[in-house]
């Protein structure tokens, strides 16, 4: 009964330290500007730039 607990406990440790790791690290990347723009922030670029004409 020990072991089963322990295994649990362990299986239950390892999803939410990997949740929460995966979370913080998509956070870290967001606050430095490192996560990868939408589509909708590439399209604002390139109008603005001049690299995308609306009217073609």
């Amino acid at each position: 009964m020990q072991k089963i607990f322990g295994a649990l406990t362990f299986i239950v440790g390892l999803t939410v330290g990997l949740v929460g790791g995966a979370a913080l690290l998509a956070y870290a990347y967001q606050a430095a500007g490192l996560y990868p723009p939408d589509d909708a922030t590439i399209k604002f670029i390139a109008r603005e730039r001049g690299w995308l004409r609306d009217d073609v």
